[in-house]
Formats: structure tokens, sequence, C-alpha cells
């Protein structure tokens, strides 16, 4: 998500020599409200949140905290990712105040939360031709709730302008990689190459381009500016499956789906990952996860196919392996499901080939071996 917004000013860069001028001061006149609020302030400025804090409530021991300092209250935090305290705080502002900023930081709390619906309620025109970091937010909040349509056309309305967000642009490269338009995700991921957004999707375009070590350049990179981002996280769990650290992939991809929760994609990447990892009752649960997310997601069912071969029930294997087809003819883990079915008949080292054949040979004009195909599907 974008940053937030501080409502009263910007910040100067106030330093550690300044803040520490401020706390001398107050400790020799500690009941001074002015100064316990500038320091705060300078605080909050060194990224000192906790001392932040801990000044704000000596001045609320000694008299309700104004506006301003409820507003240092919310920005504090939410830069600790206490975004149900942060939200009160803005809510309370905004009872007695429609001022641009603290609308943009109630809808950014409301994000951080996943109350995707009141983000992209709140981001209302005033606020978005208010605050160049609001469009990129509302984008993010429409992607969530699968309103691409809408979130594409607010994109377009700002993407292009000479002085369009950086974020937006990363915003709308993600949309865009999602959606399949991989030259156009990649083409507004270059216009601004250093945001977490297009940071990640250049990672997972480097991924299918087999440039593995790049990847996970530019993902590590986007983790840094974002240590929340699934997206990036699954990134590098993909990574992982190609060099077949399966082990440590098991772990990034769980950690991915957890992160971004209802990504069916994410689950069955992490099934993919434990699976290769000899570890089938937890790939089970992850492909049962992904089924229960989204029941037309036809990889699932066709995960829970290969998992059951490998459990050697096969009328299982071969249910699953149909349902899946079902969903998609293309589908290719119910494909690799019945080639192992077929290659059984009792040859256990046949089938074992075949899927040591969908790590490590390449099936299409591409060079993605099947587990990279599956992964790069994932992926969206």
């Amino acid at each position: 998500m974008s940053s937030h917004q501080n409502s009263s000013h910007q910040f100067s860069g106030a330093t550690s020599a300044h803040l520490k001028r401020l706390l001398g001061f107050v400790e020799s006149d500690p009941h001074n409200l002015n100064l316990l609020a500038d320091a705060a302030d300078a605080a909050l400025d060194a990224q000192q949140f906790a001392l932040c804090d801990e000044l704000l409530d000596r001045h609320a021991a000694q008299q309700p905290l104004p506006p301003s300092l409820v507003n240092l209250r919310g920005l504090s935090a939410m830069s600790q990712r206490r975004f149900d305290e942060a939200e009160q705080c803005f809510i309370s502002l905004q009872e007695n105040s429609t001022e641009p900023a603290v609308v943009y930081n109630l809808a950014y709390a409301n994000a951080m939360l996943g109350r995707f619906d009141e983000a992209a309620a709140l981001l209302h025109e005033t606020i978005l031709a208010s605050i160049p970091a609001a469009a990129a937010l509302k984008v993010r909040a429409l992607h969530h709730l699968r309103r691409v349509d809408e979130a594409r056309e607010l994109a377009q309305r700002y993407v292009d302008r000479p002085d369009a967000d950086p974020e937006l642009r990363g915003a709308y490269a993600t949309l865009l990689f999602d959606a399949g338009d991989e030259e156009g995700a990649k083409r507004y991921a270059a216009m601004a190459p250093e945001t977490a957004d297009s940071l990640t999707v250049r990672g997972l375009l480097a991924i299918a381009d087999g440039a593995d070590a790049e990847a996970a350049s530019m993902l590590e990179r986007a983790l840094q500016l974002r240590p929340e981002s699934g997206r990036a996280k699954l990134g590098i769990g993909l990574c992982l499956v190609s060099n077949e650290r399966f082990d440590e992939a098991s772990r990034a991809l769980d950690e991915a789906a957890n992160l971004l929760k209802t990504h069916a994609g994410s689950w069955v990447a992490a099934g993919w990952a434990h699976l290769l990892n000899g570890a089938l009752d937890t790939a089970k649960a992850r492909y049962e996860r992904a089924a229960e997310l989204d029941r037309g997601f036809a990889e699932a069912p066709g995960g829970l196919a290969v998992v059951n071969f490998r459990q050697q029930r096969f009328d299982e294997a071969r249910r699953y392996a149909n349902v899946a087809l079902r969903l998609d003819r293309s589908c290719l883990s119910a494909a690799l499901a019945l080639n192992l079915l077929a290659a059984h008949d009792g040859d256990q080292a046949t089938a074992d080939a075949i899927l040591h054949a969908a790590v490590n040979r390449p099936i299409d004009s591409d060079g993605l071996t099947i587990a990279q195909a599956l992964m790069r599907r994932a992926s969206r």
C-alpha cells in the first residue's frame, strides 16, 4: 500500500540533535504542553515512535490531545502497524474535519485492515484530486475487490500524466500483470522501476524468462520496501522452487499464502512446494484451502489428484483429475496426474520419472517445466 500522509505539514527531517535538545527542554519543564507537543512531533519525524507515544501520553495525562496531536498519534500508530488504533484516531478527527489527508489516512488504515470496500468508498473525487497517493491506494483496493474494470478506468485517468505518482504506475503494472497483459505490465513497471509493486512485477516477469538470480534480487528489494508484500514473497518462493530448494520454498510460499490470505494461486503454489518436498499431507491441506477459496480454480483439484496419486489412492486421483478437467481442459496438474496414472500400471519407477520430469524437463517454447508453468499460473 502507498504511504500514509501527514495531515498538518510535511516534516522537514528533524535531526537526532534537534530532538535531543527538545527532550532536554522537556526534562527542565515537564509540564509544558507546547514542549511535549513539539518533542512528540520531532520524535515521529526521527522515527522514534515509542518515544512519540510516550510524549503524547504525558501530554494526555495533563490535558486531552488537540486534533493536531490526535493526528500525530494516528500517524505513529500507523507507522507501528497498529492500524485499529490509527483508524480510531482518524475516525475521531473525521467527525469534525473534512481535511483530505485525514480521510486518506482513514482509508489507508482500512485498507491495511483488509476493509477494501470502506477504503475505496472513502477515496472520492475530492480526495483523489487533493492527495497524489490516493489514486494508487484506490486502484489497489479495487484490485483486491476484483473490481478490475473500475480499477483500470481509474488508473487510466492518471497514470499517463507527466506528474503521475510512481506508486500508481506500479499498482497499474500489477493490475495489468494479473490481467495477463505482460507487455503493458512491463512498460508501466519500467516507468517506476524502484517501487515495491514494479520490482515485484519485474521480478515475476524475470522468473518467467528464467532469470532467477535477477528475479530474486528485485523481489528482495521489493520486500525491503514493503515487508508485508505477499506477492513479493510468492515470487521468492517461485525462485526457490525453480532452484529445487523445496524446503525453503515451502516456508516462503506458506508465508506468501498467509499474507495474501484469499489468493488461491498462492495456496496452490505452496501445495506444489510441499508436494515436491515430499510433505504430502501438508500439500493436500494447501490444495484443499485453495479449493475452498476458489471452486473454479482447476489447479486446486488438479493438485489434489497428484497428491492422491502419490498416496496410492488411484481412484481418488482419477476423480480429482476429472473434476479439474471439467473446470479447465488445459489444467496442467490434471494432465500430469492422468499421465502418472497411465504410466503407473504397476510400474512406480516410470511414474516417479514422469514426476521428476515435471520439475526438470522443459515442456514448451519458453523452456518452462510443468512445475514452473504451474507456478507461473499460480503467481496471478
